[in-house]
C-alpha cells in the first residue's frame, strides 16, 4: 500500500508542478464607479481563478494613465473613445474591446439659477470627451473656463466661481449632495463614451487573457448583482476608489453593468467633432481600432 501511495503522491506533485500559472495583466482605470468591477473581481479571487493576475493601477489623472500606457507599462486600460482615437492617431495602437458604464454630467452649481442664465461659466478639460459633451448637450451661449484636475474643478463649482462643471461619477453624487443639480448626464442621453482598450499587439499575443479577463469581469458583474453591497464595499476601499467615510454613500449602478461594445453611431460623431475642432486630420474608421470578439 505504501508503494501506491507513493505513486499516487508523486502524480499529484507532478500535475501540480505542471499546471499553469495565471498570465499577469497590467490594467489601468480612474476612480470611477465602473472600476469596482475590478476591485471586488480581484478581491473575490474570479481573475484568478479564470486564469489570469490582473494588476490594477487606479490613476487620478488621465494624463497619467496615458503617460503609463505610451510607456509600455499598461496592457489594458479603462478610457473613452475620443482618447482611443488619439492614441491611434499618434502611432500607439490600442483597440476597443468593449463599452464601459459610466456617467458623466453637466451639472450646475448649488446656488445657480438655472433658468436665468445667459452666458454660464462652464469648468472643463479642453479637446477631451468632456468638451465634446458641453458642445453637444449645451445648446446655448457659454464662457468655457479649463480646469484639468477634477477636483478642483469641484472646488470652483462648488465654491461658487463656476456656474456649470462636467464631471464623471463619483464626483457627481458628491456635488449633488452638496446641492449641485444635473443639467444633463450622459445615460440620460444614452450616450457611453468610455471603453476598455487593449494594446493591439497584446490582443493578438495574449488572446486567452483576454478572454479570462472578460470571463472573470462577467463572473464579478453577476456577483455583484446577487451580492448584497456591504458584503463587498471594503474592495472600494482597498484600491482607492472610495474612503472608509464614503463608502456607504455610494450607489453602484450593478443592475446596469454588463458586457457589450461601442456604439459605432457615438464613435462616428465624436470622430467628426475631433476633425471639426483640427484634434484629428484624418478619419480613422471605426473597424480599424475595434474587436468585439470578446464580448459576442
Amino acid at each position: 500500500m505504501k508503494k501506491y501511495g507513493v505513486i499516487v503522491l508523486a502524480l499529484i506533485l507532478l500535475m501540480t508542478g505542471c499546471s499553469k500559472e495565471s498570465e499577469v495583466l497590467r490594467f489601468g482605470t480612474m476612480p470611477t464607479y465602473a472600476a469596482a468591477i475590478y476591485a471586488v473581481g480581484i478581491e473575490e479571487g474570479f481573475f484568478e481563478a479564470a486564469g489570469v493576475t490582473l494588476e490594477l493601477t487606479v490613476f487620478r489623472s488621465a494624463r497619467d494613465r496615458d503617460g503609463a500606457a505610451t510607456a509600455g507599462q499598461l496592457d489594458g486600460f479603462m478610457t473613452d473613445i475620443m482618447g482611443a482615437i488619439n492614441l491611434n492617431s499618434k502611432g500607439f495602437p490600442y483597440t476597443m474591446t468593449s463599452r464601459e458604464l459610466d456617467d458623466f454630467g453637466v451639472l450646475a452649481g448649488p446656488n445657480v439659477d438655472v433658468d436665468g442664465l445667459t452666458m454660464p461659466k462652464v469648468g472643463l478639460s479642453e479637446h477631451t470627451i468632456i468638451e465634446y459633451m458641453t458642445d453637444v448637450y449645451l445648446d446655448q451661449p457659454l464662457e468655457k473656463i479649463a480646469i484639468v484636475a477634477v477636483p478642483d474643478r469641484m472646488g470652483a463649482l462648488l465654491s461658487g466661481e463656476l456656474d456649470y462643471g462636467v464631471f464623471p461619477q463619483p464626483f457627481m453624487g458628491i456635488i449633488m449632495a452638496n446641492g449641485g443639480v444635473p443639467v444633463v448626464t450622459t445615460m440620460e442621453e444614452d450616450f457611453y463614451p468610455v471603453t476598455v482598450v487593449f494594446e493591439s499587439e497584446y490582443v493578438k499575443a495574449h488572446k486567452a487573457s483576454v478572454e479570462a479577463f472578460y470571463e472573470a469581469y462577467a463572473r464579478t458583474v453577476t456577483y455583484m448583482q446577487e451580492t448584497d453591497y456591504d458584503v463587498y464595499k471594503e474592495a472600494l476601499v482597498t484600491y482607492g476608489l472610495a474612503t472608509v467615510d464614503t463608502v456607504d454613500f455610494y450607489r453602484l449602478p450593478v443592475d446596469s453593468y454588463g458586457l457589450s461594445m461601442v456604439n459605432e453611431k457615438d464613435y462616428t460623431a465624436i470622430m467628426k467633432w475631433m476633425i471639426e475642432q483640427e484634434l484629428l486630420v484624418e478619419p480613422i474608421e471605426f473597424v480599424e481600432i475595434s474587436d468585439q470578439q470578446f464580448i459576442e
